[in-house]
């Protein structure tokens, strides 16, 4: 009696495991299986740039342009390297007007920016590398003088020129911070 009981129990044993094994294609018996790593990898989507940091070439640089976005009246939209009309490298930031505003009211608010200067942190301390001005388009500036208003969605530019000296020193020297304030006559 008791070997028909372990039999029994060993019968239904063979049948749960083989109840839980996968079945398996004959065909497939020959493709070998395909490890993580061998897999092809699906390209990560693409996150959305800090806008805080600047482009490249000087992508490793934070600065404090979204200050500007406290008042609600500019987005940032892009910041970029690129040549002006001087015919200079330049760091120029695409604003966007939020809310309809005179363009003497942009000047005003565009002078809390006027001064631009790159830092070196070393040791919890920072040293300043150079110091420039900061240029914002004309149709400001006459804009403020003739009465002219600003729309909702309206874009300007907002630069910085770094001629190639700046720029050399900057990558040589490892700035990492670039600082937009209210200009120190």
């Amino acid at each position: 009696m008791a070997l028909n009981s372990l039999r029994f129990l060993s019968a239904i044993f063979v049948v749960l495991v083989c109840a839980t094994l996968p079945a398996q294609d004959p065909a497939e018996a020959d493709v070998p299986v395909k490890s993580e790593r061998q897999k092809k990898k699906l390209p990560e989507p693409e996150k959305p740039r800090d806008i805080s940091y600047l482009s490249k070439p000087l992508s490793d640089i934070r600065t404090n342009i979204l200050d500007i976005e406290r008042e609600g009246y500019f987005a940032v939209q892009s910041v970029d390297f690129r040549t002006r009309g001087t015919g200079d490298e330049a760091i120029v930031w695409t604003i966007r007007v939020r809310r309809t505003v005179t363009c003497r009211h942009v000047e005003a608010m565009l002078r809390e920016y006027r001064d631009a200067r790159f830092y070196q942190t070393i040791n919890d301390s920072k040293f300043e590398i150079i110091a420039t001005l900061v240029n914002y388009s004309d149709r400001i500036s006459i804009g403020a003088s003739n009465g002219k208003l600003f729309r909702q969605d309206d874009v300007f530019d907002f630069w910085i020129n770094v001629p190639t000296g700046y720029f050399q020193r900057l990558k040589s020297l490892d700035a990492d911070t670039l600082v937009l304030r209210r200009w120190r006559y």
